[in-house]
């Protein structure tokens, strides 16, 4: 059995809190009866945008603990610059680390607990993977393959941006 960590448990803590949610109507002003939804905060609830940012720093957290720990390295813009293992983007983020199983792997532990403490799930057909010029074509495959990803994206447009880095 895997011990929770404070971030997951963090997240699990705050969806138990929501997960019994009830409206009423107001009926000429007055509040009229009770609706016990079924499938728990939906999205447009005005609650929602709140408990998002709850989750993502508990995601962002155990980014920051797996990177605290050698389990993922960064990406640097230049040589002594600082490393960025992640970026989020209001319901979108980016992930950094090195082209190798186990720390790929280990991004994806961590997306699998944040499923698992947030109940939200990674989109995979909306996930894209993102590889140096220098990265290897069967370590590519490799790693899309464990991550289930449709396909690899070379030099695509991330927010309207070219995504590449480096000398084109």
């Amino acid at each position: 059995m895997r011990k929770i960590g404070f971030n997951e448990g963090w997240i699990k803590l705050i969806m138990m809190c929501v997960s019994i949610v009830t409206y009423s109507v107001l009926v000429n002003g007055e509040p009229s009866g009770l609706i016990h939804p079924t499938r728990g905060i939906r999205q447009g609830d005005p609650l929602s945008p709140f408990l998002f940012l709850l989750c993502m720093k508990g995601l962002n957290g155990m980014i920051k603990k797996a990177e605290m720990n050698g389990d993922i390295h960064g990406f640097s813009l230049c040589t002594r610059g600082p490393k960025l293992t992640h970026l989020l983007f209001a319901d979108d983020c980016l992930l950094f680390c090195r082209a190798t199983i186990n720390e790929c792997g280990r991004v994806l532990d961590i997306l699998k607990d944040y499923e698992e403490a947030s109940r939200q799930k990674i989109n995979k057909t909306k996930t894209a993977l993102f590889f140096s010029k220098a990265t290897d074509t069967a370590i590519k495959n490799n790693i899309k393959e464990a991550w289930g990803v449709p396909k690899i994206m070379q030099y695509e447009k991330y927010l309207g941006l070219p995504s590449f880095v480096g000398k084109g």
